[in-house]
């Protein structure tokens, strides 16, 4: 998919705050909406001169983007999701984005878990204890 202009709903969070720089570095235009921003989300953002709105609303998607990229947090009442349906504008989760931007055609390694990881891993990505 081409796309130049990509709007996160739900830029605020760590992933999809993450996300959007991510995306900023591989050379899109990035907008993004959410309820609050807070540090060091916000701090982030605003580092990389992403537009945001505070709030979800239907005229956040004036520009029309190429691409929105609907958070989980986000849900099927949300009016701002709810018009780039009816806009008919191209969406993906985070998911999807994360593997069609970042992950395809690649092999990944997840390493996943709170309060630190309990394995260390060799250069030939054994586990070991």
């Amino acid at each position: 998919m081409k796309s130049n202009h990509i709007h996160l709903i739900g830029i605020g969070g760590t992933g999809m705050g993450s996300l959007a720089r991510l995306l900023v570095e591989k050379g899109f235009l990035v907008t993004g909406s959410d309820e609050k921003f807070y540090p060091p989300m916000s701090d982030q953002l605003a580092l990389l001169k992403i537009k945001i709105y505070e709030g979800y609303d239907p005229s956040n998607l004036s520009d029309r983007p190429d691409l929105v990229i609907i958070g989980n947090v986000i849900t099927k009442m949300n009016p701002e999701a709810q018009e780039a349906l009816r806009l008919g504008l191209s969406y993906r989760s985070m998911p999807q984005a994360v593997a069609e931007f970042f992950l395809k055609d690649k092999a990944s390694i997840v390493i996943a878990g709170t309060h630190g990881k309990p394995r260390i891993f060799d250069r030939r990505c054994r586990a070991q204890f």
